[in-house]
């Protein structure tokens, strides 16, 4: 199975957009850099996602090559490092867990989920590839990016590109490219009170 024929054999178990079906995370980069218009499309994506009293939370920093990006690449685990490094881009995410006075923002995580979900989305309809990465040195993560541990969690990386084909994966890694299944959504969405 290619990575092209992973993504065309998930099927929705109910009415949704296309493009929710079409979204899915592949391991496989081709060597095509981004535009500065594709990249300030996806984090104008980013911008529009909703969030708990219009904190938005989230903070996304990125590299697309030089000494820069070498060192994102750096924070990634040994699995990560034999894939990401072809993405075009790397973008570090982190949420903002205190505001201005002091106080715990309790929606921070789940916000900054909202706001990846909107690049994630975005970059399909571009015809990109993403995929979201929580094996990374979470801690080293904050001064590679500039960031203050006070404030800010570390939540994950995300590689970004242009989709490639099963030839651009390690050979490690073709396996496990597949596009997963789903639980059924009786698995996850119960009337009245949760029965699992």
């Amino acid at each position: 199975m290619t990575s092209g024929d992973s993504k065309n054999s998930r099927q929705a178990s109910a009415n949704v957009e296309p493009m929710f079906i079409e979204r899915w995370s592949s391991k496989a980069f081709a060597d095509k850099p981004l535009s500065d218009d594709e990249i300030a499309s996806l984090f104008e994506a980013a911008r529009w996602a909703p969030s708990a009293t219009n904190r938005q939370p989230w903070i996304f920093v990125y590299a697309t090559d030089g000494p820069g990006r070498e060192r994102f690449n750096a924070l990634l685990s040994e699995g990560n490092a034999r894939y990401a490094p072809k993405a075009a881009m790397m973008v570090l995410v982190f949420a903002r867990t205190v505001d201005e006075e002091g106080n715990k923002i309790r929606t921070a995580q789940f916000d900054t989920g909202a706001a990846w979900m909107s690049l994630a989305l975005q970059a399909n309809r571009m015809g990109l590839n993403t995929r979201a990465m929580g094996g990374i040195d979470l801690d080293a993560a904050y001064d590679v990016a500039g960031v203050s541990r006070d404030n800010f969690e570390t939540i994950c990386a995300i590689a970004v590109g242009t989709r490639g084909t099963d030839d651009d994966i390690h050979p490690r890694m073709v396996k496990q490219n597949l596009a997963n299944d789903r639980k059924d959504a009786s698995e996850i969405a119960f009337k009245g009170k949760y029965s699992g």
